[in-house]
């Protein structure tokens, strides 16, 4: 698109949503840009806690009923599209009561229904405002994703055109959609959530979809931080990230950002923005990286736990790295880190996986007399940044001592500490990486 025709993406998260006066200011102020903007939104704060919990307990009537009438309250106003989709969630939960076990797709359906509310309240509370609000699903749109229930990601060749017609439609008519975050539509058919968070996603995706000139991820009481304020009350706001550093960041558990928000927008060259709704000059832009900046985030992953495998002949026994990954992975067990010395391997994983592992692992210590140690209750301490190599010589001695474990790459450093040990470990880095500065 010419760069006057290209439009803005503001992606406004639930929180935000508590304030709708301010949100309507916000998207008054993108429209007098000239430019067409596209609204994304979540579901209302605390929507989507519900349906997961009248999920969790399928067959009792009481919790379902104080689901839907808390989720009620929680949209006045709606218009009657809305109250039928209201009755809808009730059938739903009826079914999944009815079905007597866990249904992927039919959970997707009931949690989509909570961004399906957001977008037929908030864009009914617009029009009674004056802005020509129109309520978008994006899974009749046609955003496509693959099958992945629960964890699903979008297909963009197979969702652009559709993407494209649909909103370029509503957008030549001087209409504002409103597009629900979160979900799209199965190579099934089916109703497909993105994940936790998956609303950044799907605006970063529909950003590129639309060749957006900018996707901002409008959030309530977040910022970009240095490190965790409850852990490190010192940490500052980061103005700027590279595509790269958000990406590790958002890897390592940064809950800022959907993991997979980034690619889209890198692909595309599109500018990211996080940015507060309360307070215009908290802002993180994500963009190319530039050089000479320097960032520095730091961020714990916890809890976690470690197995020590030792291997006779170590690294020297062929193919053992790879042997080792493979049954993991044939086990649905997830590395978060592999640390290797040339004796031992390392393996950091989630808890709820350390007896899968063990198991994964048994033809491993059955065929070469290897040895499972722990499981070792750790935390990951990670360091974050464009060039963090050059840092190294300033990793204070106190941090590393006592480590478990030691990864650096041109762009994160990993530091597997004990469990107890992470926040004061966290501290020390950003002491030294963070508040000294520059040398």
């Amino acid at each position: 698109m010419p760069r006057a025709h290209r439009p803005i993406v503001l992606k406004f998260g639930g929180a935000s949503l508590a304030d709708p006066d301010r949100v309507a200011r916000d998207i008054e102020a993108a429209r007098a840009e000239g430019a067409p903007v596209v609204v994304v939104a979540s579901a209302r704060e605390g929507v989507t806690d519900l349906l997961m919990g009248a999920l969790h307990h399928p067959r009792s009537n009481a919790v379902r009923r104080r689901v839907l009438e808390e989720i009620r309250l929680r949209h006045p106003g709606l218009p009657p599209a809305g109250r039928a989709t209201l009755t809808r969630l009730r059938r739903l939960l009826d079914q999944v009561a009815s079905s007597g076990s866990q249904d992927a797709p039919l959970s997707d359906r009931v949690l989509s229904q909570g961004e399906r509310l957001a977008v037929r309240w908030l864009s009914e509370d617009l029009r009674r405002r004056g802005i020509p609000a129109v309520p978008v699903e994006s899974d009749h749109l046609g955003l496509i994703t693959d099958n992945a229930y629960g964890a699903s990601c979008i297909l963009f060749d197979r969702s652009r055109a559709a993407v494209r017609r649909g909103l370029g439609e509503r957008l030549r008519k001087g209409e504002l959609p409103v597009v629900t975050g979160y979900f799209g539509r199965s190579l099934e058919g089916r109703v497909a959530t993105l994940g936790r968070g998956g609303s950044d996603y799907a605006a970063a995706g529909i950003g590129a979809l639309l060749g957006a000139e900018r996707v901002e991820l409008v959030k309530r009481h977040v910022a970009v931080l240095s490190a965790d304020p409850n852990e490190v009350p010192e940490a500052r706001p980061i103005s700027e990230l590279s595509y790269e550093e958000a990406e590790e960041l958002a890897q390592f558990g940064a809950r800022v950002l959907h993991p997979l928000t980034i690619e889209p927008a890198r692909a595309q060259s599109i500018v990211l923005r996080v940015r507060s709704l309360d307070d215009a000059s908290v802002v993180t832009t994500i963009a190319p990286a530039r050089p000479g900046r320097r960032n520095r985030a730091l961020t714990l992953l916890r809890p976690l736990r470690l197995l020590r495998l030792r291997v006779p002949g170590g690294r020297q026994r062929p193919g053992i790295v790879a042997e080792v990954s493979q049954r993991l992975a044939a086990a649905g067990v997830n590395l978060v880190q592999l640390y290797t010395s040339s004796a031992l391997l390392c393996l950091v994983l989630d808890p709820s996986r350390v007896v899968a592992a063990i198991r994964a692992l048994a033809p491993v210590t059955r065929e070469a007399a290897a040895m499972v140690e722990g499981p070792y209750p750790v935390t990951l301490v990670i360091a974050i940044g464009d060039g963090i190599l050059d840092d190294l010589d300033r990793l204070p001695s106190a941090a590393v001592l006592g480590a478990e474990g030691f990864s650096a790459t041109p762009r994160a450093l990993s530091i597997a500490v004990p469990e107890g040990r992470g926040p004061e470990v966290l501290r020390a880095l950003h002491r030294a990486l963070v508040t000294d500065g520059v040398r």
